[in-house]
């Protein structure tokens, strides 16, 4: 990923990634993004994480290097904040790496949004419905990566597939929310859906395996269906610990689909 500036910051008390996020003009999932294994529920004073701060962001604490000590930080560490050397990436011919970074964060993106729109759901929250247009519009944006591999005809077939997949996650939080045992046939289409979506990833990209690609989303559907278990019966730990798990099986996931669009 392509970042002029990358820091690294010691966690402070009261820190969040979502106050980081906002302070340091930067997203949730990009942060996650450049600090693997963060439990972003449970930040501890004094670990340092890797952030690319957005277009924005000033840092009035700057100040200039001693000359004659280019290895050292071009910025006094305060409050926190040191400018890591040598991190910073150039750009250059990186079609391949945007590829890689756009997949990653739209995926990530996707588990971040349904979750938090599966939450305000569960709990009758009025935010569920803007939660859950982000979540379609976070659809799109996937969509309009293949978009720039696949022809229009196949675009309309795998929007259809992937608007069925959220119509059928809704059905499934809305069964286990009356009956945590429910069992229904939406649950059952919802991996029928998946299989669909795999065979026809497939096809479209020949390289994909489709087998490994089911696996997959297989995983997907069985980390978020365990989610929503855990957390209707209160077993917050164990929920908060498969959205983590879930984290990689995103990126893993994010990285094939790059590596096949890529060998198109």
């Amino acid at each position: 990923m392509y970042c002029q500036n990358r820091i690294s910051y010691r966690v402070q008390e009261g820190d969040s990634l979502y106050k980081l996020a906002k302070q340091f003009h930067t997203t949730v999932t990009e942060l996650i993004l450049l600090n693997s294994g963060v439990n972003p529920y449970n930040l501890q004073t004094g670990m340092r994480l890797t952030i690319c701060p957005g277009e924005g962001y000033v840092d009035e604490n700057e100040s200039k290097p001693s000359e004659g000590n280019t290895n050292k930080p071009t910025k006094t560490p305060v409050g926190g904040i040191v400018i890591i050397p040598g991190t910073t990436t150039q750009p250059g011919n990186n079609m391949g790496v945007d590829l890689r970074q756009r997949m990653r964060m739209a995926w990530l993106n996707h588990i971040t949004l349904v979750k938090f729109y599966l939450i305000s759901f569960f709990e009758n929250l009025s935010s569920q419905n803007a939660w859950k247009d982000a979540v379609y519009k976070n659809a799109e944006e996937i969509l309009a990566i293949f978009a720039q591999y696949y022809p229009a005809s196949a675009m309309h077939r795998f929007r259809k597939l992937f608007m069925e997949h959220l119509r059928l996650t809704d059905e499934v939080a809305a069964g286990l929310k009356a009956d945590p045992a429910f069992s229904g046939a939406a649950m059952e289409n919802w991996y029928i859906n998946a299989e669909e979506i795999a065979s026809f990833l497939s096809r479209q990209t020949p390289v994909y395996n489709e087998t490994e690609l089911r696996k997959m989303f297989y995983d997907h559907l069985d980390m978020e269906r365990q989610q929503m278990e855990a957390y209707l019966d209160g077993d917050y730990e164990t929920d908060i610990e498969i959205y983590l798990r879930s984290q990689q099986n995103m990126i893993e996931l994010a990285d094939f689909l790059t590596s096949g669009l890529l060998a198109r």
